[in-house]
C-alpha cells in the first residue's frame, strides 16, 4: 500500500526535533482537523496540513500558491515536503498575531485555547482539536522503536560547512537571489535550503549511529542572501575541514537533466587542487549513485573545474575566503554541486512535487552523507 502525504507527515513528526515536545500531539490533532486527516486538496497537493495562508515571512519555508478553499480563493503556502511544513508551522506561530503563545505551553489544552481563537475565530475550535488529541497521540506512538541508549562519540571528525545557494530577494556580490525555478514552481533558493537541511540531518544521524561526532554548519537557515565571500568565510570562522555548496540547474530545454560538480580550477589559484578533486569526485559519485537509486536514467555530467573568471567565477570556492591562505592554517577542501535540472518535469516529480519526493531526497542525501563521513575520516 502506498503511503499518503499524511502518513509521511506523521512519520516525519515522530522524528522531528521541536522546542515544545509536549505540544506534538495537540498540534498534530490541529492538523488532522484542518486537513480532514490529511485528505484535503491543500494537504495532498501542497503539503499544507494546517491551512496556512501565504505571508511574506513564510518565504523561507514555502512558496505562494493560489487555492480555492471552501470560503473562497486566496493565496496559501505550498510546502515542498512534510518536513518543510513542520518547520513552517512553528515559524508561522512566530508572527505578531500569535505573540505570547510561548507563555501558554504548560499543557496542550492551555496552548490550543490560546492560539485557537486566533487561528480560527470559533468558540468550538479548541474543543474540536482536543477531541482528536488521543487519536493523534496514538498515531505518534505507533511503530515507534525504543529509544536506543546514547552513544558516546569515539571519533570527532570535525566541522563541515554546507552552503544552500541563493536566498532573499536581491542579488549581492557573488550570489544571485534565485536562478532556476522548478517545473512545479518551486524556487531554487527554497530547494537548496531544504536539501542542505536534509543532508545535515543525514550526516548527523549517520555519525551518531556510528559513534562519530561531526559538527554541521549551514551558511544560512532562513531566506536571506549572503555574498559569496561571506558564505566561504563560514569555513574559516568555524575551522571547518570541508565546504559544500549546493545548487540546482535550470534550462529552457526541459528535456535536459543530470548532475555535475565543480572544483576550483588551478588557473584560478587553487592551493590544494588534488585534495579538492579527490573530495569532489567522492561526493559527486555518491550524488549520482543516490540519484540513480531513484531515477536509473540520471545522467552523470561529471566532476569538472570551474574555469570561469571575473563575475562568472564561483566565488564561494575562493581559497582566500575559505581561509586556505592563512599561514599554518588547515587547507579546507571545497566542492560545488549542481544537483539536477529542476526544469525537467521528471526530475521535478521525483524530487520535488511527487508523492515520494521527500523519501527520494532522503535517499540521495543519505548517499552523499556516507561519502562526506568517509572523506572527513581521511582529512587531517
Amino acid at each position: 500500500m502506498s503511503r499518503t502525504p499524511f502518513d509521511n507527515l506523521v512519520s516525519a513528526y515522530r522524528q522531528a526535533v521541536i522546542a515544545h515536545p509536549k505540544l506534538r500531539a495537540v498540534t498534530l490533532a490541529q492538523w488532522m482537523l484542518e486537513s480532514g486527516r490529511g485528505t484535503s486538496k491543500l494537504a495532498t497537493l501542497h503539503n499544507n496540513f494546517g491551512g496556512l495562508k501565504w505571508r511574506p515571512e513564510m518565504a523561507a519555508y514555502a512558496t505562494k500558491v493560489f487555492y480555492e478553499a471552501h470560503d473562497g480563493g486566496d493565496y496559501y503556502c505550498r510546502f515542498a515536503s512534510p518536513e518543510a511544513y513542520i518547520r513552517g508551522y512553528w515559524a508561522f506561530l512566530e508572527r505578531a498575531p500569535y505573540r505570547g503563545w510561548k507563555s501558554h505551553t504548560a499543557t496542550p489544552e492551555t496552548f490550543i485555547r490560546f492560539i485557537g481563537p486566533i487561528y480560527t475565530p470559533s468558540g468550538t475550535y479548541a474543543d474540536k482539536v482536543l477531541a482528536l488529541l488521543d487519536e493523534a497521540g496514538d498515531l505518534l506512538a505507533a511503530q515507534v522503536a525504543p529509544t536506543p541508549a546514547p552513544v558516546t562519540p569515539d571519533v570527532d571528525l570535525g566541522v563541515i560547512v554546507l552552503d544552500p545557494g541563493h536566498g532573499g530577494a536581491a542579488n549581492v556580490s557573488g550570489s544571485s537571489w534565485n536562478n532556476a525555478t522548478s517545473a512545479s514552481g518551486v524556487k531554487e533558493k527554497a530547494l537548496t535550503l531544504l536539501w542542505c537541511q536534509t543532508l545535515k540531518d543525514q550526516i548527523q544521524s549517520q555519525a551518531a549511529a556510528a559513534g562519530e561526532k561531526i559538527k554541521v554548519v549551514l551558511t544560512r537557515t532562513t531566506d536571506v542572501n549572503l555574498t559569496g565571500a561571506a558564505r566561504a568565510k563560514k569555513t574559516r570562522e568555524n575551522g571547518a575541514k570541508a565546504f559544500v555548496c549546493l545548487h540546482f540547474n535550470g534550462l529552457g530545454d526541459k528535456t535536459v537533466s543530470g548532475a555535475e560538480t565543480f572544483y576550483r580550477a588551478p588557473q584560478n589559484g587553487n592551493v590544494n587542487l588534488a585534495a579538492d578533486m579527490a573530495f569532489g569526485q567522492a561526493l559527486h559519485d555518491a550524488l549520482v549513485a543516490g540519484l540513480r537509486q531513484v531515477r536509473p536514467e540520471t545522467r552523470d555530467r561529471k566532476l569538472k573545474p570551474d574555469t570561469a573568471t571575473g563575475p562568472g567565477a564561483l566565488g564561494v570556492l575562493n581559497d582566500a575566503a575559505l581561509g586556505n591562505h592563512q599561514p599554518g592554517g588547515r587547507l579546507a577542501v571545497s566542492t560545488y554541486f549542481e544537483v539536477e535540472f529542476i526544469t525537467n518535469p521528471a526530475v521535478d516529480a521525483a524530487f520535488i512535487s511527487g508523492p515520494n519526493a521527500a523519501a527520494n531526497r532522503t535517499t540521495v542525501m543519505a548517499s552523499v552523507a556516507r561519502a562526506v563521513r568517509a572523506q572527513m575520516r581521511l582529512l587531517p
